[in-house]
Order: structure tokens, then sequence, then C-alpha cells
């Protein structure tokens, strides 16, 4: 476990330039927008636009940590390879330090954009319709476990990449590995749209009173917020099958780098 969390700090001050440049380019987004939108009256509107877009690109955060995490371990990638923890440990270390620096970067995102709302004059009166606590919660959990999920399917393309370039070159191990995820996808495809799916997932029925969406309008007359109240049908089997789904992807994606990718 020791060597575990040794290991896991050192991924994680590897990634630190993933975590530092994106906080200081929001930043300085953020300066931007207010000081432009501040010229019509609509500075916290502006800051408010930008976390949103932003929020909204942290479910590929974790890909993008991973990306950068292995490319700047590929000129030592065989020291990596020879650590003497298991594979599925090395994977792991990468994943908790990427979402540590997630949790970072989604706390200074989202701290930004519930002052900016809370400090914007006319979105203010919205936030009690909005339920803002439960909206936090409820998209702040869904945006982690969907990053975790696209984190696993890009650990095993890219295991999948691994596996063809010992055999051919970068350019056709590319090829062939878009080849496989368009196949893999259709058979995904085919399994979720078929009645043993609704089966394994509808089940365990959950009533959510959620935000479908709002818009906001902003124009010389004032800003307008739009808000759009929705019941969503969430099932926990769904939740299951996907955990599932991703803790076999995990498991084939260590077998990988073990078997066939070490060796």
């Amino acid at each position: 476990m020791y060597a575990w969390l040794q290991l896991t700090k050192k991924e994680f001050r590897l990634g630190l330039p993933a975590l530092l440049v994106p906080i200081v380019i929001f930043v300085f987004a953020s300066i931007v927008s207010f000081l432009i939108a501040e010229q019509n009256g609509f500075g916290w509107e502006g800051v408010f636009g930008a976390a949103m877009f932003v929020v909204g690109l942290q479910f590929f955060y974790l890909v993008y940590y991973l990306l950068y995490s292995l490319h700047s371990e590929k000129k030592k990638l065989h020291l990596w390879l020879h650590n003497p923890l298991p594979s599925y440990l090395l994977l792991l270390a990468k994943v908790v330090a990427g979402l540590v620096s997630m949790l970072i970067t989604l706390l200074v995102t989202g701290i930004t954009l519930i002052v900016s709302l809370n400090l914007s004059n006319v979105m203010n009166d919205y936030i009690e319709r909005i339920g803002l606590t439960k909206v936090v919660f409820f998209l702040g959990s869904h945006l982690i476990l969907i990053a975790l999920s696209l984190a696993v399917l890009f650990l095993f393309f890219w295991m999948i990449y691994l596996l063809y370039t010992r055999f051919f070159g970068t350019f056709l191990s590319f090829v062939f590995t878009f080849i496989t995820f368009i196949l893999l996808a259709t058979v995904y495809d085919w399994v979720t749209s078929s009645e043993l799916y609704d089966i394994l997932t509808k089940w365990g029925a959950i009533q959510v009173n959620m935000l479908k969406g709002f818009s906001v309008t902003i124009n010389d007359n004032g800003s307008n917020v739009i808000a759009e109240p929705a019941n969503l049908h969430l099932y926990i089997g769904s939740y299951v099958f996907e955990t599932v789904l991703a803790l076999i992807l995990f498991f084939i994606t260590s077998w990988l780098l073990d078997k066939r990718i070490e060796v």
C-alpha cells in the first residue's frame, strides 16, 4: 500500500502541468469574459457563461489527463512497465492522480460558477427555483461517473493500440484501433437495443425532479433566464450495468498490460 501511495504521488507530480495549465487558462478566460461583459453591465453573467462552458468540458478531463501522463512517460515506458507493482495498481495510480486533479479543477470552476450565479442580479431570482444544491450534487456526481467511464474506455483502447504496435507501424496501429472501436461500438449499440438489456438494466426506478436545461438571454434591455424543469426516470440497474462493464474493461486492460505488453 505504501509503495502504491508513493507511485500515486509520483503520478500526481508528473501530471501537475495538466492540472495547472487549465486552471490558469480558466482564470484568464473568466477575467476577460468579465471585462468584456461588464462593458454592457453583465460582468458576472459573462463569468457564469465561461464557468458553465469549462464545467461541461470536465467530462473529458480524465481522458486529457491520462493522455498527457502517458505521453509524458512514453520515452521511459519500459521503466514504468517494469515497476514491481501489478498492472492494475499502475493504472489505478494514474486514474486516482487524475481524479484528484479533476476534483481540484472542478472545485475551482464550480465555486466560480456558484459565486457568479449568486452575484448575478437577475439570475439570483432563479436560484431557489432551480434548487441549486440538488442540481450541483446530481450533475457533479454524474460528471465524475461519466469522466471515469471515459477514462476506462480510453485506457482500454490505448492498450489495444500498444498491442497493435507490436506487429504494425504507428499509422496502421491507429487505423486498426479505430476499426476495433467501430466494431465494439456497433456491438455495444446492438446489446443496448436488445430486450435483454432492458431486463438487465430497467429495475430499481428512481424519479428525480431535475432541470432539463436552462437558457440565458442577454440583450440591451437586460438578461433573462428560462429554466426547463423535468422529471427524470433513472434506473439503479443502469448504474450497475455500466459499473460492471467498466470493471470488465479495466480488468482486460490490466491483463493486456501484464501478459501482452509488458513481456
